[in-house]
């Protein structure tokens, strides 16, 4: 098995294990900050982009795979959640301007999730070099896990909640990371008489924050649908979303002596889920994927209602 493919592992481990214990560890620098410290708030945004986008798509998925809602009656769920956004290669680079005094003017570089950071010489001063950062994390897919309950129902309503606190990933390269999340959906098929689907609409918000770094806010709309088959369950949707990245860090850069406090916007707007899962009495097992400007997977299991 290739290295990466043994580190991506270790983490989604570890993101399982944290749900099963709620351990929180406190992380010190990491080389997520040090690698950020030197750009200022103009140059940063094209290597950092990335993260707004994977963790954005992360955050939304998971929440639903099953439309069936009951009209009344006390009903309870606990769900463990496993999510992974797709590192595509466009997402591995991108293009940097260079300080006055270097040629070429642009040159193409390594984000977070590319290898080396590109090296150019000064026309004046040829012996003088300027390095975009290195990337930090070399994964073809970026990682989360989370536990959820579900409480239903009244109306046909039931609410989801979600929480995690999760310690520094990989090896240090990443700080703790708090997500927590809350959502309503509402029985649409109640109202149909002999729909033969299940149908269900849900707002949902969500909050994420990587240490002091980077504060996640994101809000999603979306259309459910379901069909069982005897303990095959069929289901999918699409969804409205939105979210944002603010990134705050002290600079080494000189030109920005304040510091950097910017707010980048997630790629995600629309997803398309199509998933499948098995109902084994009180046991759930379920797994979907998700189409947007972000390609991400989802699967878990679940217990109760």
């Amino acid at each position: 098995m290739k290295p990466s493919h043994n580190r991506m592992l270790r983490t989604v481990a570890l993101c399982v294990i944290v749900c099963a214990f709620a351990i929180s560890l406190a992380s010190a620098q990491t080389e997520l900050e040090k690698a950020l410290q030197q750009y200022n708030a103009e140059t940063v945004t094209g290597y950092i982009q990335p993260v707004a986008d994977l963790f954005g798509a992360d955050m939304h998925a998971g929440y639903y795979h099953n439309a069936w809602i009951a009209e009344s009656g006390f009903g309870l769920g606990f769900d463990i959640i496993v999510m992974g956004s797709v590192v595509q290669d466009a997402q591995k680079s991108y293009i940097a301007n260079t300080p006055p005094g270097f040629t070429p003017t642009t040159f193409k570089t390594a984000t977070i999730f590319g290898a080396k950071g590109t090296s150019i010489l000064n026309s004046i001063f040829p012996g003088l070099e300027y390095k975009g950062s290195d990337g930090i994390v070399n994964t073809s897919i970026f990682p989360l896990a989370v536990p959820q309950l579900r409480i239903g129902s009244l109306y046909g309503s039931d609410l989801t909640l979600r929480f995690i606190s999760i310690p520094a990933i990989g090896d240090n390269k990443f700080p703790v990371i708090t997500l927590w999340g809350v959502g309503v959906r509402h029985s649409i098929s109640q109202y149909i008489h002999e729909c033969p689907l299940d149908l269900a609409a849900g707002v949902y918000f969500n909050s994420f924050t990587v240490g002091d770094l980077m504060d996640f806010k994101g809000f999603a709309v979306n259309a459910q649908a379901s069909k069982s088959i005897k303990i095959l369950i069929l289901y999918g949707g699409i969804a409205y979303e939105s979210s944002k990245m603010n990134l705050t860090y002290k600079s080494t850069d000189p030109t920005a002596p304040a510091g950097v406090d910017i707010t980048l916007t997630g790629a995600n707007n629309f997803r398309f889920t199509v998933g499948v899962g098995l109902s084994l009495g009180i046991l759930k097992i379920f797994a979907d994927a998700n189409f947007g400007s972000v390609t991400n997977y989802s699967a878990g299991i679940g217990f109760g209602r």
